[in-house]
């Protein structure tokens, strides 16, 4: 299949590009900055291709509101663009959007589900929130059909941010203050990430639809340091402080935030996923735990 990728040079797009073309796909990759300027080179691109994936994107760095049309140009109109010109020759198109257009938490015991009521908590899901609204539109007029995945966070080699960090806690032996944690959260591997976005561009019961995407094995933020901590061969050190202290301490230093990423749930339901597309996750979070800690390690060397 002839495969066209966005953002092939970021974190997705460099473990995706390789997995695709060593499963047999025509894989070529689509320069983001080109797209709606003077040259028309990406339209031709765009109409040699059978299925488009759209990877390029403004990443979410940022909740300032003045920062809303950058986000809306990146993220939406450029979306936008590409879907118009996927419709002409009625293409597919698999957009990967992200989880945090639910919202920053979910309850306990609920984990989101793909029909639940999306909430643009920053300029980042306002925008992505736009852009999946702007594929159905363009789908519901022409022939143009979509298939968009909400990923929650994604680890795996090469991860940089919160994942990165949190194997730095655990390799420095500092002691976290995290031992009380009993929060439930949902991660993706890029590969178990890569295998269904694969699924996705050849099955036909993804068109016109929206998936969610886990590794299908929630954990807490305890569990996940241990599970760190195991993958190294050595203890997470973890201290039992009340979240009540840690919830006031990231008010006091004014990142509220940092509570809810490390104590909160966020908790993604993919029976749907399972079900319509006849999938599940092929690889396990222990197994890509240890693959993400290897990288990180070799990497120190």
């Amino acid at each position: 299949m002839k495969i066209l990728v966005t953002g092939a040079t970021g974190f997705i797009g460099s473990h995706l590009v390789p997995f695709l073309s060593s499963h047999q796909h025509e894989v070529a990759t689509l320069n983001a900055r080109t797209i709606g300027g003077d040259s028309t080179d990406w339209c031709a691109q765009v109409d040699a291709c059978e299925v488009l994936v759209h990877l390029a994107g403004r990443a979410h760095v940022s909740s300032n509101s003045s920062d809303l049309d950058m986000y809306k140009a990146i993220n939406t109109d450029l979306t936008e663009t590409l879907a118009n010109q996927m419709s002409l020759t009625g293409k597919h198109m698999i957009f990967v959007s992200t989880s945090v257009v639910y919202g920053n938490q979910s309850r306990e015991g609920k984990p989101f589900i793909v029909n639940d009521q999306l909430h643009a908590a920053s300029p980042y899901a306002n925008s992505k929130i736009a852009a999946e609204d702007v594929l159905q539109k363009i789908s519901s007029q022409n022939r143009f059909t979509f298939t968009i995945i909400r990923p929650p966070l994604v680890y795996g080699p090469g991860v940089k941010a919160n994942f990165l960090s949190m194997m730095k806690w655990v390799d420095s032996g500092v002691p976290l203050p995290l031992g009380s944690a009993r929060n439930l959260r949902s991660f993706v591997s890029v590969r178990n990430l890569a295998d269904l976005i694969e699924n996705c561009a050849i099955n036909t019961a993804a068109k016109n639809q929206v998936f969610n995407v886990s590794d299908d094995h929630d954990v807490s933020t305890t569990e996940l340091l241990k599970a760190i901590g195991a993958a190294m061969n050595k203890p997470a050190r973890l201290i039992k402080v009340p979240l009540s202290i840690l919830k006031l301490g990231s008010q006091i230093i004014g990142k509220p935030r940092a509570y809810d990423g490390l104590c909160g749930s966020f908790q993604l339901d993919i029976s749907q996923t399972r079900q319509k597309l006849d999938w599940r996750p092929p690889f396990s979070l222990q197994e890509e735990i240890a693959t993400t800690v290897a990288w990180y390690q070799s990497e120190k060397k």
